[in-house]
């Protein structure tokens, strides 16, 4: 079973993007969510490959730890792929942001440094990713 959801069509220039109905995602919304989707997969699929890609130690970070938070991923990206409401981005943003800050407190290790840097910087992308997407969503009147 295949949900189409609608995207918002381009504009000519010095238009105004339209606003989404209700259940649409704009393009922009919409890759970064299709974008999520690819990284929980590799998390759950390869994490020892992505652990060794930035230079992280599997004795220092489990394979499983990355494996569970792919499952997240995949989890919210299904969610909002679904459901794109400004309720349920706004729950995505205050996962994203509380990740990046988990991940902050971690980079105070300096043999987790490198990997916690990076994944409170991926974490904040998603954190703006799901604000911006609020208002870009067309589920403005659900709450």
């Amino acid at each position: 079973m295949t949900a189409k959801r609608a995207l918002a069509p381009k504009t000519a220039v010095g238009e105004s993007a339209p606003t989404a109905t209700v259940g649409e995602l704009t393009p922009t919304v919409a890759v970064g969510e299709l974008a999520r989707l690819v990284w929980g997969g590799v998390l759950l699929a390869a994490p020892g490959r992505v652990l060794r890609s930035v230079g992280g130690h599997p004795g220092l970070t489990p394979p499983a730890v990355l494996r569970v938070l792919g499952v997240r991923h995949l989890a919210q990206a299904v969610v909002l792929l679904r459901r794109p409401t400004p309720a349920a981005f706004r729950l995505g943003a205050v996962a994203d942001g509380l990740h990046a800050l988990t991940a902050l407190a971690l980079a105070v290790d300096r043999r987790r440094r490198r990997i916690a840097s990076i994944d409170a910087a991926l974490a904040a992308g998603w954190t703006v990713h799901d604000c911006l997407a609020v208002g870009r969503t067309g589920a403005r009147g659900i709450r």
